[in-house]
């Protein structure tokens, strides 16, 4: 049988003051308290162990006797059992977790790179696209001024207008000159028959 003494834990407010910093401070804390019974036969510097009441229903009946508490280590023992494998499984899981964490994390650092690779690639192309639409527009600029530079010299310029002019000029001379030349042989052809004319009249005027 297990001697019982019942009793209540009573608390209250306790003050003191402390020099913290060269300064005085007031500090408040609970102190407890849990007063005996003479009757309770309780000799001075004795050792007792203070169980709370809702504990102590589990171990001792009403009459202050011990329960038995084989069925309870049962039990216990039962659930130690059953924590100790569910420990087992969480340790499994929690290795294969962090297994696939580990594998999920060096995938992450390969997409991250890829995408930094991506961007470095997109911003290179970006690039080269400028340069070639800048060299573009340089060769079309240069194709326009050859157009205009072929343009202009397909146009007659102002001296062979005149070069050419001249040229009319001196074929129309020579046309003149050709067309006098003929006109004065004609003009000799006429004069050679009307002269032969003549000389033959003459001949038989003299016959």
């Amino acid at each position: 049988m297990v001697k019982l003494v019942k009793s209540a834990v009573k608390c209250y407010k306790k003050k003191t003051k402390k020099t913290v910093g060269g300064q005085k401070k007031t500090y408040e804390y609970n102190q407890y308290l849990v007063p005996l019974k003479r009757s309770d036969n309780l000799d001075c510097s004795m050792e007792v162990f203070i169980i709370p009441q809702d504990d102590l229903a589990d171990l001792v009946d009403e009459n202050g006797e011990l329960k038995d508490l084989s069925s309870k280590q049962n039990e216990y023992e039962s659930k130690l059992d059953q924590y100790e494998a569910d420990f087992v499984d969480l340790e499994w899981k929690h290795s294969k977790l962090s297994k696939t964490y580990k594998e999920l994390f060096s995938k992450h650092n390969k997409t991250r790179k890829r995408e930094k690779d991506m961007e470095e690639r997109i911003k290179t192309l970006e690039s080269d696209r400028e340069k070639l639409i800048n060299a573009l527009k340089k060769e079309r600029n240069i194709t326009e001024k050859l157009k205009m530079e072929q343009s202009l010299l397909g146009k007659t310029s102002p001296d062979a207008k005149n070069t050419s002019k001249s040229d009319k000029i001196e074929v129309n001379n020579q046309n003149i000159r050709n067309k006098d030349v003929d006109e004065d042989k004609d003009d000799k052809d006429i004069w050679a028959v009307l002269k032969s004319r003549l000389t033959k009249k003459e001949e038989e005027k003299e016959e």
